[in-house]
């Protein structure tokens, strides 16, 4: 008799090393690799607050537009391209480029192909070039060298651009990349002490200061303060980490918010195909300084002063064509030394006897114990009773010598003992002694992060 395995019969077990994953159990894997994928197909956002747009007509030699023709685009030191094609009116638009060099070329059949060098794109800048191709083979190439400004006719933005030829070229004392925005038509200073405190304390064309927005790489680096309404700068870029700026003005459009008339738009510098880098060391030495004529006609001897403001960059490719790296560091190192007074307690005031207030200030007291010079009469805040007369509380007033001054004395001894412990024994009549100090004040910043890093140290001597 034949026998049959019924289909439903247990199935021998067969042992197993490890276990091998089900569909469920890779699901989560996938959602995760398509995720990824997605985020490298997706196109990168470029901000549209620092880039700027070429656009033109490209048209054969009777003046008839050319449409359908091939326009590329090709940044001269990374090496980035942009195509478009010309639309049925022969025009052509290249959105969001960045600032920087840039080489542009037209192909199209039965013409020959141009191509423009030199093109300059500044920040925000929107430039038109314009073609106007010769019959012949797409093979034969005529090169145009862009030597002339290029006119910005696609809007009506007023400002300036300082580029990194200003910046390298003029002196700035305190290295601060921004104030170069003085160079710009109708900024002035601030008429108060408060010149130079912050990067955007100017007047732009008569509007309020410090209200002027600051951009770096598009992104805002200002604080707004609700009770004053000025913008306050947050962080300000090291003179050899920016590329360059524009300082605008007027019309500009309304992708640009928070700001009064003027904001200053900053682009900071970028690796190319090519590796690059600076160092440098900026040095003061009273060495080096000449003696003040006060300093000179009292015999007083110049101030020792160490200032070293030091760094360096490094940029370059980290794939050609592709991805770039740039690094900056800038640090300060400073010792300087500076005189001052301040008033401390006599021998007789350590004792409880304030009387010197009054004396040393060339008044004198009366039977009564009053200082003949009210201003430095002094008065127990502890006596007060309401005196309808002066509206007000009137206060009993300390009398002369140590026995009458001792109430005070032991009233203030909880919160003054210790720094009257501490203090000086006057040098000169009066209440004031000479303090010398000597301080050091490290500091130093750079990029990636680009975050300040500053530190202080001082004492007296």
């Amino acid at each position: 008799m034949n026998k049959t395995a019924s289909p439903h019969a247990p199935s021998q077990s067969v042992p197993t090393i490890g276990r091998i994953a089900g569909p469920g159990d890779m699901l989560p894997m996938l959602i995760l690799t398509a995720l990824i994928f997605c985020f490298l197909l997706v196109p990168g956002a470029v901000a549209q607050l620092y880039t700027g747009s070429v656009s033109g007509t490209v048209t054969d030699p009777s003046g008839a537009v050319i449409s359908g023709a091939n326009i590329t685009l090709v940044d001269q030191e990374k090496g980035f391209s942009y195509t478009a094609k010309t639309d049925a009116s022969g025009r052509y638009l290249l959105r969001s480029i960045p600032p920087g060099k840039y080489r542009i070329s037209v192909e199209t059949p039965n013409f020959q192909s141009q191509r423009k060098e030199g093109i300059t794109l500044d920040v925000n800048q929107n430039v038109a070039v314009d073609f106007s191709l010769k019959v012949g083979a797409a093979s034969q190439v005529v090169d145009v060298q862009a030597t002339g400004v290029e006119l910005q006719t696609q809007d009506a933005v007023t400002g300036q651009v300082i580029d990194r030829k200003f910046i390298n070229d003029l002196p700035l004392v305190g290295r601060n990349v921004l104030d170069l925005a003085y160079l710009t038509p109708g900024i002035t200073e601030v008429d108060t002490d408060c010149q130079g405190c912050m990067a955007n304390n100017f007047i732009s064309n008569g509007s309020r200061n410090a209200t002027a927005d600051i951009l770096l790489d598009g992104v805002s680096s200002t604080n707004f303060e609700q009770n004053s309404g000025i913008l306050a700068p947050t962080y300000t870029p090291s003179v050899d980490a920016v590329e360059e700026f524009k300082v605008q003005q007027s019309n500009f459009s309304a992708e640009y918010g928070f700001s009064g008339a003027t904001l200053v738009n900053v682009v900071t510098r970028s690796g190319t195909n090519q590796f690059h880098g600076t160092l440098y060391e900026f040095v003061r030495n009273e060495k080096l300084d000449a003696n003040d004529w006060f300093n000179n006609f009292n015999g007083v001897p110049r101030a020792p002063l160490r200032h070293n403001d030091f760094g360096g960059t490094v940029g370059g490719p980290i794939w050609k064509n592709k991805t770039f790296f740039f690094f900056d560091y800038e640090g300060t190192r400073t010792r300087s030394f500076a005189s001052a007074t301040a008033g401390v307690p006599t021998n007789a005031e350590k004792g409880g006897d304030f009387g010197e207030l009054c004396t040393l200030s060339g008044a004198s007291f009366d039977s009564n114990g009053t200082c003949s010079d009210p201003a430095f009469q002094l008065w127990d805040p502890y006596s007060g009773s309401f005196d309808p007369d002066l509206g007000s509380a009137a206060l009993r007033q300390y009398e002369q010598g140590r026995a009458a001054w001792a109430a005070m004395a032991s009233r203030a001894k909880t919160v003054y003992a210790a720094d009257v412990s501490y203090g000086q024994i006057p040098q000169r009549r009066g209440h004031w002694t000479d303090r010398l100090a000597n301080s050091r004040s490290p500091c130093g910043r750079g990029a990636p992060i680009d975050m300040p890093n500053c530190g202080f140290s001082g004492t007296d001597q």
